[in-house]
């Protein structure tokens, strides 16, 4: 367990300006974290980040595809509060359709961000982490299972899931915990416009969904918080924990 309590854990969550990153922001404020809001819309960060407090949220500016701006928010952090303890990587971005028509630039567009991204974010905050820090990558269900046209999405978030793994046992040796988290449907911003451009089903989603709904972003919010929190997760890493339903134990046709 780490000696650090709450009240002094410090998190950089990227993708914050809005959704799941914004309300995590929000749970972890709530349990005392301090947030460095990191997002490509320097507007929405500054707007998350001042409806958390003065004392418990920075923003920053800037694409986690840029390694440049990763040192940068990262150098501030250090300068700011002395020292990083969290990390979520939570960025995520989609560009559909069939294989067969979908360009080798589409597929980059999407693995910069929703895998490159992540590994050059984590390595550069656990160089700085001592020992009791904590990470949690942003997955998917459809990094679990897949879905057709959605072949960059997919094959970026599962291989998310294999990446925490094998941070989770590589960095061990240096005490700082690896986990996902792998989100099902959830009521959004995002997933109401899919669903009003007819690219998804609400009806059917929430027949298929065992629970029978969408889920919320606090739901997922406070599974991240769970991940992150020493006091409840302090032996738990190379995990992926679902929040989705039941949507992936269900195989009934």
């Amino acid at each position: 367990m780490s000696k650090k309590s709450r009240s002094e854990r410090r998190v950089l969550i990227t993708g914050s300006g809005a959704g799941i990153g914004a309300r995590t922001a929000h749970v972890l404020a709530e349990h005392g974290w301090r947030i460095a809001v990191f997002d490509i819309d320097g507007c929405a960060a500054v707007q998350v980040a001042r409806s958390l407090g003065t004392t418990q949220g920075i923003a920053f500016q800037g694409d986690v595809t840029d390694p440049e701006a990763i040192e940068r928010v990262l150098n501030a952090i250090m300068d700011t509060w002395g020292g990083i303890d969290d990390l979520v990587n939570n960025v995520g971005i989609y560009d559909h359709g069939p294989l067969l028509e979908l360009s080798l630039l589409q597929w980059k567009h999407v693995l910069e961000a929703n895998l490159i991204a992540p590994i050059a974010v984590s390595c550069a905050a656990a160089r700085r982490m001592k020992a009791g820090g904590s990470i949690v990558n942003v997955s998917s269900v459809l990094g679990q299972v897949s879905a057709p046209g959605r072949g960059p999405y997919c094959v970026s978030k599962a291989a998310l899931i294999s990446l925490t793994k094998i941070q989770a046992i590589e960095w061990a040796a240096r005490n700082i915990r690896v986990n996902a988290i792998a989100p099902g449907y959830i009521t959004s911003r995002e997933t109401d416009k899919l669903a009003q451009s007819g690219s998804i089903d609400h009806a059917a989603i929430c027949r298929r969904t065992p629970l029978g709904r969408f889920g919320t972003e606090e739901e997922v919010a406070r599974g991240i918080y769970f991940l992150l929190d020493p006091d409840q997760s302090s032996y738990v890493t190379g995990h992926v924990l679902e929040v989705n339903g039941g949507w992936t134990a269900y195989g009934f046709v």
